[in-house]
């Protein structure tokens, strides 16, 4: 009877094949910029009222959730929460079984020039099998197989056992606090999957993150006495390379933890890579810089012809999921004392770090979870692909498994490029596939009542 289940579920996937490639188009039609997700929750508010899920649609208590210790303060971003819910969707399930969490991010990235794409980057247009447009594959793919994966349940007349909750959460691109929300909601369930694109690779970490801003101290003076004055860019040079030492050393340690296997890339992966180009080099260069320290902005001067008071340099730092990303950063600030002390000019005038923004902790979830298993079972049916562990960058995926205490995984938002970049994309035979892998793990999961 099982297999006649999955079947019909299947098969009904299929001959929605069509209705599955529209209600991802309609997402990426709806611009959702972190800060302006209002017009795309309601859209999603009214597909899961119509498939008669429970509906909880709320906006952040900024008040509440600023106590958090680990709520992101990036204010840049964060106008106001009125008019920007996150949207759960409920299916409570008919008998005793695992409850089980989908959660998405319904938040983009802007687009920076719209003339540089070739497609319209709201047009949801459709080209050699590729749906084209900002979010297509992060993440707009991955909300709709979530959805269209349990409306197809629902369509098949089944009853399950255990809970589905679907999330659909503002301001991922920003930090995560939607996510965030959720959880200290109460939101959490036996298990969890994160659609953010993966491919058919199953993330099962995250790094820990947290943005960095150091202040480096010169004296202002004119273009002609440069020679005999402390010049901040210099100094800020000085310590730019030390950081670079810093990062090399990182990589160094990285090996000693057992995540460390499993940010390796091999050539295999890269069709999986939702960011940048799909060659052999990137694998290279991402796999000589498994923990990334880096300086990523820099700000100095107010006068071409003066040399500047201060100059600032910003950048992020990183963690594996064995280490608090809290004792990191300390160890980041003694080690640029400790090279300012053999400057003779920052030894008596230090620079200031401050820790500002963005900040993840990290987390990893038990190798042996049975979500794990059944995902790369059912992935391997539809697929052929059984998929690989990996580790993965920040991501809200620490919401679910530090937060709400619900052991989870990324996977579910299909294959495509150009994430954050011009043209993104998303294979819409992966989406489909994506719906196919998602349903059946909602079946094996939670369990069927009566059919």
């Amino acid at each position: 009877m099982k297999s006649v289940i999955r079947e019909k579920v299947l098969n009904i996937i299929n001959n929605k094949r069509k209705e599955i490639i529209n209600f991802a188009q309609n997402l990426v039609q709806i611009p959702s910029v972190t800060g302006e997700e209002g017009e795309i929750q309601k859209f999603i508010a009214k597909k899961l009222k119509d498939l008669g899920l429970e509906l909880d649609v709320f906006e952040i208590n900024l008040e509440e959730l600023s106590k958090h210790p680990f709520f992101v303060p990036l204010e840049e971003y964060r106008k106001t929460y009125k008019n920007r819910p996150n949207v759960v969707g409920i299916l409570k399930g008919k008998g005793i079984g695992k409850s089980l969490i989908l959660m998405g991010h319904v938040d983009t990235v802007p687009v920076e020039n719209k003339s540089l794409w070739k497609h319209d980057p709201f047009g949801g247009e459709i080209e050699n099998g590729k749906l084209y447009g900002r979010g297509a594959l992060d993440q707009k793919g991955g909300i709709a197989a979530q959805i269209m994966a349990l409306e197809s349940i629902i369509e098949a007349g089944i009853s399950l056992k255990g809970d589905v909750i679907l999330e659909n959460t503002i301001e991922e691109e920003a930090g995560g606090n939607g996510a965030l929300a959720c959880a200290v909601k109460g939101y959490a369930a036996d298990a969890g999957i994160y659609t953010e694109p993966s491919g058919y690779i199953i993330g099962i970490s995250n790094r820990g993150a947290q943005f960095f801003r150091i202040i480096v101290p010169g004296i202002a003076t004119g273009i002609e006495a440069k020679w005999g004055t402390p010049n901040a860019i210099e100094k800020a040079i000085y310590l730019y390379n030390a950081i670079d030492n810093f990062s090399l050393m990182r990589q160094v340690e990285a090996k000693k933890f057992p995540s460390y296997k499993y940010y390796i890339l091999e050539e295999e992966d890269i069709q999986y890579l939702p960011f940048g180009t799909k060659d052999k080099e990137l694998v290279e260069i991402i796999n000589q810089n498994i923990i990334p320290t880096s300086v990523c902005k820099i700000h100095a001067g107010v006068w071409p012809s003066s040399t500047p008071e201060q100059c600032i340099l910003e950048g992020s730092l990183e963690c594996l999921p064995e280490e608090d990303i809290r004792e990191v950063r300390e160890r980041f600030k003694e080690y640029i004392m400790q090279v300012s002390k053999m400057d003779p000019w920052l030894r008596n005038n230090p620079p200031k770090i401050e820790w500002f923004g963005l900040w993840f902790e990290s987390c990893i979830t038990d190798l042996n979870h049975p979500i794990i298993k059944i995902t790369q079972k059912n992935c391997n049916e539809i697929t052929g692909v059984t998929p690989k562990l990996k580790g993965g960058g920040g991501s809200d995926l620490r919401c679910l498994v530090k937060y709400a205490k619900t052991p989870s995984i990324v996977f579910g938002g299909g294959i495509g490029g150009n994430a954050h970049g011009i043209d993104e994309y998303l294979e819409l035979e992966s989406l489909i596939n994506s719906t196919k892998i998602l349903a059946l793990n909602i079946l094996d999961w939670c369990g069927i009542e009566n059919y």
